[in-house]
């Protein structure tokens, strides 16, 4: 074999692993080291601990939300009422907590408002057929309503000290939120990668009716998938009352973008059947390190909602990118030289 036969097969062969890797698992991960190096050159206080910490912290109760939207994405379905719901949470929570004076009770009061959403929300859209696009749209505007009803408008604060004591507590430097966020990461983790239940998520979001063909009772998987967000943006909600100490009806605006965006920034598969914990947890960084970078470099508030609107932008194509990678890379797997210049085409010509 000539030694430029050799070389192509082996460009060939670097191509087959590395690009499918930088375009899905990869993608987040990549370029958050390359935003951590710019913004080394760029600013002092980047790589500081309290700046680290602080990325962590803000990006805590999102991640925790990210994760209860990996659940309801890997099935195919969408929540687009997230942070409706964490805010109408939170005003409940907080109001039983401190009317009662009562911690417990506002956590139960917290986790019930969370699954009773989760089950409205499972039950219009898996039992009457309503697609969720809708349904959790209509649900983003009335949690906001009734959270605005509920406080009229203003904040609910005084809080007992055990509360905010408990969100103040560090362990190993880090506050309670961030372990917070790693404890349900952990978790979801376990279930959807090695229960059962997890297994079936993923059958149900690939193809639900060969699912339903193989034994699996596609509508309770949908159900207990809304059930596992609704619980999820409870703990979400505790996160951020024990962050900003008080209920605020207006919290928690466009969680749900940021959310989606994460999701598919780590590599999820928006339509459903793909996707995991870690992979979110890379795209909530992903995003976390923007956001902390735009505003060390004094962007403006109107430029940074460019950026972020920009890497909505880049979430929504980021599948449409990876699944032509992996076809043109599977080409070049097979050798198909007449059908591999058509996928470059394609590659080429992303927008049509």
């Amino acid at each position: 074999m000539s030694q430029t036969a050799t070389t192509h097969t082996t460009g060939d062969h670097w191509a087959r692993k590395f690009l499918p890797w930088l375009f899905d698992a990869g993608f987040a991960p990549t370029v958050i080291i390359i935003m951590m190096v710019t913004m080394t050159f760029k600013s002092d206080v980047f790589l500081t601990t309290r700046n680290l910490q602080n990325i962590l912290l803000q990006t805590s109760f999102l991640a925790i939300a990210a994760f209860g939207m990996t659940f309801v994405i890997i099935a195919a379905e969408l929540d687009l009422s997230q942070g409706s719901s964490i805010a109408l949470i939170g005003v409940i929570s907080a109001d039983v907590m401190v009317k009662n004076e009562s911690i417990l009770l506002g956590i139960l009061a917290g986790l019930a408002t969370g699954l009773i959403l989760g089950l409205i929300i499972g039950f219009v859209t898996v039992v009457l057929r309503v697609p969720s696009f809708i349904t959790t749209l209509g649900m983003l505007v009335m949690a906001r309503g009734l959270a605005r009803e509920i406080t009229s408008g203003s904040t609910i604060g005084g809080f007992p000290e055990a509360w905010m004591d408990f969100w103040q507590y560090k362990i190993l430097g880090l506050r309670m939120p961030i372990w917070s966020a790693l404890a349900v990461g952990v978790i979801f983790h376990i279930i959807l990668r090695y229960t059962q239940f997890g297994l079936r998520v993923y059958a149900v979001g690939g193809n639900a009716e060969a699912a339903r063909r193989a034994g699996i009772n596609v509508t309770r998987v949908r159900l207990a998938v809304f059930l596992m967000g609704g619980l999820a943006l409870a703990i979400a909600a505790f996160t951020l009352l024990g962050r900003v100490n008080s209920g605020q009806p207006n919290a928690a605006v466009l969680t749900e973008l940021f959310a989606v965006a994460a999701v598919v920034l780590g590599g999820t598969n928006l339509f459903g059947g793909r996707g995991s914990i870690p992979r979110t947890l890379a795209g909530v960084l992903l995003i976390g390190v923007l956001k902390n970078s735009l505003n060390l470099l004094n962007i403006s508030s109107n430029m940074q909602d460019v950026w972020i609107g920009l890497v909505f932008m880049l979430a929504m194509t980021s599948d449409l990118i990876r699944s032509r990678v992996v076809r043109y890379t599977a080409l070049i797997a097979s050798g198909g030289k007449s059908n591999e210049q058509s996928i470059k085409k394609d590659l080429i010509n992303m927008g049509s």
